[in-house]
């Protein structure tokens, strides 16, 4: 009887959880429509996180280029990065580069 309940609640938990997402992706494109609207425009924005070690790179501001190899959506790939930099701009970048969409999982 427990594990009933118990399972119950989690599928409750599940089609809350969609139901927020569908409604999340509803607002995120009206936003994307009122901007293009403004004339602004919005760049591909990388679904997954970004990798820990390209946070540590911008952090050590290392003085030569620095090859890394990252695994971007299942896709590796090698990234030179070095210098001074926001590592949320090298991440966006890189995957715009390794030919990702805004709409890639």
């Amino acid at each position: 009887m427990r594990g009933r309940r118990r399972l119950r609640d989690l599928e409750v938990e599940v089609a809350e959880a969609r139901a927020e997402g569908a409604e999340l992706r509803q607002r995120i494109e009206l936003f994307e429509s009122m901007a293009a609207a403004a004339g602004a425009t919005i760049g591909p924005v990388p679904l997954a996180p970004m990798p820990p070690e390209l946070v540590a790179a911008a952090r050590e501001l290392p003085r030569d280029d620095v090859p890394m190899r990252l695994d971007v959506a299942g896709v590796e790939v090698i990234a030179v990065v070095g210098g001074p930099g926001d590592p949320r701009e090298w991440w966006t970048a890189i995957w715009e580069l390794a030919g990702h969409e805004r709409d890639a999982s």
